[in-house]
């Protein structure tokens, strides 16, 4: 089973200010285990030789991929290039898109409460998601992934847990575990396969309380 994050932000991504590069990151990951990792950030597809070999000294697969905003919404997409990335504004683009290259899309924190969450688009365009997310940021009794996991139990479609990483500290609350080989296409297979299995717990309360006081205010 190969410990895997998805959905992860770096110092390099120019929409936030972080603190941590994409190596200190790598380095923090492989710490905790981590043996697959993809950066998503919210414009640019951060992937090249360098960051995939400094991660595959460290026995990570990293997998390219961009957090890209369809229609306004945020839609996590995987194996993917920056010119690629550019011709995806519509779901109908992305539906075009996957038929021309094998690739993943997984739907990230469908309801929380931004404006950039997919909310009913989620359910319109089901057909176009491989997986949904199943975020760190939840309490045991406040947990807006719940109307998710309906979302993915009605549609038959796998759970992917992510870390959303924007601190270091996130990581290794919410993670998935994945039956496959250590390469992109045999991990996109098991995942569509549902050959994965979650592994959360809820964040502890200080957490929570600090993380969204930092969201309230855009520090970051």
């Amino acid at each position: 089973m190969l410990k895997a994050d998805l959905h992860l932000h770096a110092g390099e991504d120019r929409t936030h200010k972080l603190k941590y590069s994409s190596k200190e990151l790598i380095d923090h990951a492989a710490k905790l285990g981590f043996e697959v990792l993809a950066f998503t950030f919210h414009r640019d597809v951060f992937y090249n030789k360098d960051i995939a070999n400094y991660a595959k000294k460290k026995n990570i697969l990293l997998i390219p991929g961009v957090e890209k905003y369809v229609e306004g919404k945020e839609v996590l997409i995987y194996n993917i290039t920056q010119e690629e990335a550019e011709t995806i504004k519509t779901f109908n683009d992305l539906r075009t898109f996957k038929k021309k290259k094998e690739t993943l899309v997984i739907a990230p924190h469908p309801f929380f409460k931004s404006k950039g969450c997919l909310g009913k688009k989620l359910v319109e365009n089901i057909e176009v998601f491989d997986a949904i997310e199943y975020s760190h940021f939840y309490l045991p009794f406040f947990n807006l992934n719940k109307k998710a996991a309906r979302v993915a139990r009605k549609h038959s479609l796998p759970w992917i847990g992510n870390s959303d990483s924007h601190h270091l500290v996130q990581m290794n609350m919410t993670y998935t575990l994945i039956d496959s080989k250590k390469d992109m296409s045999s991990i996109f297979k098991a995942i569509k396969q549902r050959k994965v299995l979650l592994k959360t717990q809820p964040a502890p309360l200080r957490y929570f309380i600090w993380r969204t006081f930092i969201m309230a205010f855009n520090m970051e």
